[in-house]
């Protein structure tokens, strides 16, 4: 059967969520879409990338040997659901870990528990490594480089997302902080010249209305502009040591027991 994006988004994911919760007896903080979808250059038969932190009952956490601490499951509707469980997830951000820290701002959010996503809010940007997010997001658009841009036909996917690991490390570069998840924001935030601009718009638009790793013929200007600022951070990245707090695992020791005695 086939949905409609607001039926899966209101109805068909939300419940997946309730059926998580209940086979696993716990409690979901935060659900939120990941990946091409939160970004916002999906294709037309993208996955769902639903992704969620939960927290168990206080005797979980009353063991002696560690337990699995991830739920995944994928359904036949497309939606792959992973979840980490609330420890692993603190554990993450306090690790500075880009994944997590997407998370918690994307713009597609199926369920969040208001005094869990304040909490870690209020307190992320402590946590937050300039150095080390950068370091990944030029991985990122580097092994896509490697894999991909040398060929003469380019997924749009892939291209895409090597141009998003530049840009995240140039937003990175320009502000010290978080960079947005939204795609367009991002660009329109780092990207100055205008024709380039409208080229990645126009990239956007035919990837949206094609399949997920349609080849494409990437427009040359564009290919030369990502790759010479990928060769920028490529050359600059070992002298990026901009200056970050240090915090400690206090606060987010304190989110941990207060939000396992709450689900108690």
């Amino acid at each position: 059967m086939t949905y409609t994006t607001e039926e899966m988004q209101k109805t068909v994911i939300p419940n997946h969520l309730k059926d998580v919760e209940k086979e696993n007896n716990v409690k979901i903080l935060l659900a939120v879409e990941s990946g091409s979808r939160a970004w916002g250059f999906e294709s037309k038969n993208s996955d769902w990338d639903v992704r969620f932190i939960y927290v168990h009952k206080p005797e979980w956490y009353m063991t002696v040997n560690p337990q699995r601490d991830v739920i995944e499951h994928m359904y036949p509707d497309d939606v792959d659901l992973a979840g980490w469980e609330l420890r692993k997830a603190l554990a993450l951000l306090q690790k500075s870990n880009p994944s997590l820290l997407e998370w918690f701002h994307s713009p597609i959010v199926y369920y969040q528990d208001e005094a869990f996503a304040q909490s870690i809010l209020s307190i992320e940007k402590d946590y937050f490594n300039p150095i080390s997010t950068m370091y990944h997001y030029n991985s990122i658009a580097n092994k896509h480089d490697a894999r991909y841009l040398e060929k003469e036909g380019i997924p749009m996917k892939r291209f895409l997302y090597f141009l998003r690991g530049i840009l995240a490390c140039r937003w990175i570069e320009m502000h010290k902080t978080i960079p947005p998840v939204r795609f367009q924001e991002l660009m329109e935030a780092t990207v100055t010249e205008n024709d380039i601009k409208q080229k990645i718009y126009e990239l956007i638009a035919i990837k949206r209305d094609a399949k997920e790793y349609d080849i494409q013929s990437i427009d040359q200007q564009l290919v030369n502009y990502a790759k010479e600022l990928a060769a920028h951070f490529d050359q600059t990245i070992s002298s990026f040591r901009p200056e970050q707090s240090r915090a400690s695992a206090a606060a987010l020791d304190r989110i941990l027991f207060n939000t396992v005695m709450i689900n108690a």
